[in-house]
């Protein structure tokens, strides 16, 4: 099914079981619909919906979750026209544990209501750290929230027993005005690792890391004045960060593509090429309507 048709029997389907009940719903929906009939064109009104509505849909397909976890290839046309969250959420929740225990997000990418209610997340102990107070928050479903630097995280050693840091360490160091309302780190430069040392050390003997970053040929990620707010890997950056793990006993890395035909799983090679389209700089639409990330590398690590 291509993604048009889902999205619009997705919509159907949400009105004849009577979810929407409310006036945020029903706003919810307008919103699907406008993007459906703008083209669904990546971060327009509707897109934030649409994209969250599929996520949840795949989340619940036993079957697709299965390729994520052992690593098959996707449904042709998987994704089409969506960013790198569509990869990044099912990957990550197919190896988190299903046990109780402390689970980190670093970074905030898990707040939202479709990831928290996941059994995989809502039976944890859930923290999430990032750089300011979200007008968005869980707080009733017992999620704490704490605020400041990667850098120099305020748990003491071996506190968590999962961490997950998606689409974030490629920040760390950048300008982050937008996510802190003005306050920036004032230095730029990549310190992902940095983060990394810190992360690892509030990680217990035994517990994993699960992350991600934006991949391919080496960019700079500016806002629209010119700032840089995040980098894209490249395979030496990504080796460098993947060593700042040390001593963790075991990582492995998968890589995603996405093409004309949606996302795929992909191989280091196929993807060192991929170049990230930036809407805070871009002139217009590509041809491919992608959304953010062309390739991402998604990683493992056992303490």
């Amino acid at each position: 099914m291509g993604m048009v048709a889902w999205v619009r029997n997705y919509v159907k389907m949400m009105t004849k079981e009577k979810w929407i009940v409310n006036d945020n719903d029903r706003t919810r929906m307008s919103d699907i619909d406008a993007y459906i009939k703008g083209g669904r064109k990546p971060w327009s009104r509707g897109y934030e919906e649409s994209k969250f509505g599929f996520v949840k849909d795949v989340l619940s397909d036993r079957l697709l979750m299965e390729k994520f976890l052992v690593s098959e290839q996707l449904p042709k046309s998987y994704g089409y026209g969506y960013d790198e969250r569509v990869i990044e959420y099912p990957w990550t929740i197919t190896r988190l544990s299903d046990k109780k225990g402390r689970l980190l997000d670093a970074g905030s990418v898990f707040n939202f209501d479709v990831i928290v209610e996941n059994p995989r997340i809502s039976g944890k102990d859930f923290t999430v750290f990032t750089l300011a107070p979200e007008p968005r928050n869980y707080w009733q479903k017992g999620i704490s929230y704490n605020y400041g630097d990667l850098r120099e995280l305020p748990f003491r050693d071996g506190w968590f027993d999962e961490i997950i840091s998606l689409s974030t360490l490629g920040h760390v160091g950048m300008n982050t005005c937008m996510y802190t309302k003005g306050r920036t780190s004032g230095k730029i430069g990549l310190e992902a690792t940095k983060a990394v040392k810190e992360l690892t050390r509030v990680l217990k003997c035994g517990g994993l890391f699960l992350g991600s970053v934006v991949f391919g040929k080496h960019q700079i990620i500016e806002w629209s004045d010119g700032s840089p707010f995040a980098e894209q890997f490249d395979s030496r950056m990504l080796e460098d960060l993947l060593a700042a793990f040390s001593p963790c006993s075991r990582a492995s890395v998968s890589f995603y593509k996405y093409t004309d035909d949606g996302w795929e799983i992909s191989t280091e090679e196929a993807c060192r090429d991929s170049e990230y389209y930036n809407i805070h700089r871009a002139e217009s639409y590509e041809a491919d309507l992608a959304a953010a990330a062309r390739a991402v590398a998604l990683f493992e690590v056992l303490k």
